[in-house]
């Protein structure tokens, strides 16, 4: 998993322009790319845990026609 480039919501928010309150708005309602949750053990704290594996977030891009502000 943590070799595959991912995104955490903040840097997800970032690259469209967005609030990082308004991806965790869209990915409670499923409209956002498909994402992972890390496991709370093993994790550091205060490392976030939503990650965006980025492959799936361009593809996701493509598919909704989304051009990135900061790609």
């Amino acid at each position: 998993m943590e070799t595959e480039a991912s995104l955490t919501t903040e840097q997800l928010a970032e690259r469209w322009g967005l609030s990082p309150a308004t991806i965790k708005h869209w990915r409670s309602r499923d409209v956002c790319p498909p994402y992972v949750t890390m496991p709370r053990l093993g994790t550091p704290y205060g490392t976030p845990r939503v990650r965006y594996q980025l492959h799936q977030v361009l593809a996701f891009e493509e598919a909704n026609h989304i051009t990135p502000i900061k790609p």
